[in-house]
């Protein structure tokens, strides 16, 4: 039987069809290519060869790449890090955080950011080494100079490279709420917390300035107002370098005023030669939102 000749537009139909086999064909070849350029690379060519430090923390460096089980030779692609930097952390107390950059083609970098002793917390073995975050760094017999020391807090958790903690829940929101306003006000000179009696809380300011916060309601709140307070009344000259006193801040949360007394005894015992003032009598003084003198602080301006 005799072939039925095809149709002008069945063969043009058979060519596109051959046409997009083709060209299918060819996208798969492409394709197979780059991925297994890409294996090769990964694979082959991406491969550990140096390690840097950004800091050491005080740290041997041999011991914190045994710690991270990075070595010369691993695959640089497909190097888990998150677990590494973890692993740094809780191995050494004095790394704060910990970071490991991947640098094509052949370099690790370990962005070490040491840990600061900001807190020395009293506890039943001493001092709690304490930083700004809360990570617990050592215990010594003695407070770490130049640190807030910090009474009556008694910390459950004393082991070295965990965070603090309290066995009391209203301890820990104080805490957590003057640590947190010390940070964000980037606030210095902090002497000493001392939450003995929950009911008479106090943070001393620079051996000479009591902040006396009463009860543990609105602490945050607190310890903002009393902050601006003190900067307030520093800038306008109502408070010295030579100033002991006292600020009252147990009714902020209720009025939005706090009240300053200055502790004259101190005042005599070690005179000043007279303020911004002006003053030599060492009389009291307090600053209201307006700069004007009163008998309450206002630093909010309400």
């Amino acid at each position: 039987m005799a072939r039925t000749p095809r149709s002008a537009a069945e063969k043009l139909a058979m060519r596109k069809k051959k046409s997009r086999a083709l060209l299918l064909f060819n996208i798969i070849a492409f394709s197979v290519v780059v991925i297994g350029a890409v294996l090769l690379c990964i694979f082959v060519f991406f491969k550990v060869g140096n390690v840097t430090f950004t800091s050491d923390a005080g740290y041997d460096e041999a011991d914190i790449r045994r710690v991270c089980g990075i070595n010369e030779g691993d695959n640089l692609v497909l190097l888990e890090t998150e677990s590494r930097e973890k692993a740094l952390e809780h191995r050494f107390p004095y790394i704060e955080s910990a970071k490991i950059v991947k640098h094509i083609p052949s370099t690790i970098e370990i962005e070490i950011t040491p840990a600061e002793t900001a807190f020395s917390v009293a506890c039943d073995a001493g001092y709690l080494y304490v930083s700004a975050s809360g990570k617990v760094l050592e215990i010594a017999s003695q407070p770490c100079e130049g640190t807030t020391v910090v009474l009556g807090a008694n910390p459950t958790n004393t082991k070295p490279s965990e965070t603090i903690t309290f066995g009391d829940d209203s301890v820990k929101e104080v805490y957590n709420a003057i640590a947190e306003q010390m940070t964000k006000n980037e606030t210095q000179n902090v002497t000493e917390i001392n939450m003995t009696n929950p009911y008479d809380l106090t943070l001393t300011y620079d051996n000479r300035i009591t902040f006396r916060f009463g009860n543990m309601n609105g602490m945050s709140y607190k310890m903002a107002f009393g902050l601006e307070m003190l900067r307030q009344m520093e800038t306008s000259g109502e408070i010295t370098e030579e100033t002991v006193g006292s600020i009252d801040l147990s009714v902020v949360p209720e009025k939005n005023k706090a009240f300053y007394e200055e502790d004259r005894a101190a005042a005599s015992a070690t005179p000043a030669p007279g303020d911004a003032a002006g003053r030599t009598d060492g009389s009291d003084s307090t600053v209201n939102g307006d700069g004007e003198n009163g008998d309450t602080a206002n630093p909010t301006g309400d």
